[in-house]
């Protein structure tokens, strides 16, 4: 089963969720533990999207952080604990605990961090509003499943009627105010930088560099006559007027701008200019504001759209690692900014694109005839290795994981074949070389085949077994341990044909290989599917519909239920859908 969902797949990570719950309960069904399992399942999606895997950090974070934040245990609080140590000896002897650390040193954590646990349960000040006044309604005979009498003594709390603890309940919810909406911690593949700050060799000669100087000394003149100096227009003049003083260089004095008393060194330190200059980019929202407005169609509801636009750019960019027609990026970020239309975003995007260039952080150019073709581009992005070093700086303040390939080498092996299928053959080569290396081509094979049987998911499975090809003979030894596993067996059989030429394939195995294929491509666009389905002759289409309604294929259900809704041929849709029926 997948235990690793890094890209907020909600629904699978539900469907996983109560697998895991049912399997832990089945086991032990006499610690009454699925709400609190739950508990810690929904907080480790949110983190890192990886279920089975704990470390010193999630362990001790679940008992000091988010069991007395939200859990209400009323018998005993070492019930936590009790069960965090029955939960990693159950993935473990599932084999499916990932972690680095031995079992025993897990469990040495938990101990050890049991006693802040117990101080942090006993302390309000800790806790959710939502389990603040839950054991408040519970102290005072409130029964918190009745939607009432709730409601009835949240009347009796406003008027005064009843003695609660409002010291505490007002800390409280100051902190959640201050505190951003839990989501998922998205992760993007790495990218490879030239240098570790590749900022530093282009600051100085970066043009924004001299326009921020030549607005520093001459912000008094106002925009029109700096418009003329920088050989622009107003409107370039004031957004640099802006920024300059949102990066801290000018302030308003008198109803004038002036200079800041860090504004000379500053300007002599272009490195650290640069970067604050990309820092407070996103502050920029009232220079914005005219196409935030004809974004959102609403003047009072762009306050937080700037930093969207721009963290869903830089993803878009960052995590392609190549050129990206800025068709592309504005309709991402239309779907981001819920726009109707991606054209004010696009055009509000071009604005901002000719800042990062002046910034040598991006480049744009035209569209080649070749990258034109039938689709209408005109234009591609591209981040430069200074855009790409800030852009990953960036996205982590958003809260999104971007680590490096060196980072990844000590990863779980379901998590650096999903990395690895979204990654850049340069990058793939780069992720390879430091995972494959670290542990050794024997065991390296021996993790990725046991992923294999572990996980019936093609997402999974093929870029697991590219990744098994770079380990070599080591690769194929481990793969003829797995030939006749249930899951993973015809896939290995028809990866190691090709890999060595024996003819160990059996029948069957090619069509479950190819719908492994056909689940890859629905996962990734399914009209992208549904057209490369419809470019097979006719009656191939049917064979295949029919092969895969009795194939047993764990996507097959899937791959029917898309061709039904989605092709064009009538004959082909009715076939799937009578075949998902049958």
């Amino acid at each position: 089963m997948r235990t690793v969902f890094i890209h907020g797949e909600q629904e699978r990570f539900d469907e996983a969720c109560a697998e895991l719950i049912d399997r832990f309960t089945s086991r032990h069904p006499e610690l009454d533990s699925a709400e609190l399992i739950e508990l810690l399942l929904d907080d480790k999606f949110l983190s890192d999207g990886m279920l089975a895997h704990w470390c010193e950090e999630d362990l001790v974070r679940a008992l000091t952080e988010v069991v007395p934040r939200r859990a209400v245990l009323t018998e005993s609080w070492s019930v936590a604990p009790d069960l965090l140590h029955r939960w990693l000896d159950f993935l473990a002897e599932e084999r499916l605990l990932t972690s680095t650390d031995s079992v025993q040193a897990l469990h040495e954590v938990i101990d050890e961090a049991t006693p802040a646990h117990l101080t942090a349960m006993a302390d309000p000040g800790e806790w959710s509003s939502e389990k603040f006044w839950t054991t408040t309604m519970r102290e005072l005979g409130v029964d918190d499943s009745d939607d009432a009498a709730v409601e009835a003594f949240h009347d009796a709390v406003d008027a005064g009627e009843l003695d609660v603890d409002q010291d505490t309940a007002d800390e409280i919810t100051a902190r959640e105010a201050s505190e951003p909406e839990p989501q998922p911690r998205l992760w993007l593949s790495p990218v490879e930088l030239p240098e570790v700050e590749p900022h530093r060799a282009i600051a100085a000669q970066a043009p924004i560099i001299q326009r921020i100087r030549t607005v520093v000394e001459q912000a008094d003149e106002g925009a029109d006559k700096l418009a003329a100096a920088l050989g622009g227009d107003t409107g370039t003049a004031e957004l640099l007027l802006e920024w300059a003083q949102r990066a801290g260089l000018l302030r308003v004095t008198g109803g004038q701008l002036v200079p800041t008393l860090i504004a000379t060194p500053l300007l002599d330190e272009p490195e650290v200019l640069w970067t604050k200059l990309w820092q407070s980019f996103v502050l920029l929202d009232d220079v914005f504001r005219e196409g935030l407005d004809a974004i959102t169609g609403d003047a009072d509801d762009d306050e937080d759209k700037l930093p969207e636009l721009v963290q869903s750019a830089l993803s878009v960019l960052y995590a392609a690692g190549e050129p990206v027609a800025l068709e592309v990026v504005a309709a991402t970020a239309a779907d981001v900014l819920d726009a109707e239309d991606p054209q004010p975003v696009q055009d509000l995007l071009v604005r901002i694109f000719e800042q990062w260039e002046s910034m040598e952080a991006l480049r744009t150019r035209p569209a080649t005839e070749e990258e034109r073709g039938e689709l209408p581009f005109e234009t591609f992005v591209e981040l430069l290795p200074a855009g790409a070093w800030a852009a990953r700086e960036s996205l982590r303040a958003f809260g999104f994981r971007v680590p490096t390939t060196d980072a990844l080498r000590l990863a779980p092996a379901e998590l650096v074949v999903l990395l690895f299928a979204d990654a850049s053959p340069q990058v793939q080569q780069s992720l390879v070389a430091n995972w494959v290396e670290h542990r050794g081509a024997k065991q390296a094979a021996e993790e990725l085949t046991a992923l294999l049987e572990l996980v019936d998911d093609p997402v999974v499975r093929l870029p697991a077994l590219a990744l098994l090809e770079t380990t070599g003979d080591e690769g194929v030894a481990a793969a003829r341990a797995v030939i006749d596993d249930p899951v993973c067996g015809a896939a290995v059989r028809m990866w190691l044909q090709a890999a060595t030429e024996e003819p160990v394939a059996r029948e069957g195995d090619q069509l479950l290989f190819s719908a492994d294929a056909m689940a890859v491509a629905l996962e990734t666009d399914v009209e992208l599917f549904v057209g490369d389905f419809a470019e097979l002759p006719s009656d191939e289409q049917l064979r295949l519909v029919g092969e895969l309604a009795g194939s047993g294929h764990s996507h097959a259900e899937a791959l029917l239920a898309a061709l039904a809704e989605h092709h064009e041929d009538e004959e082909v849709s009715a076939a799937a859908r009578n075949s998902g029926d049958a």
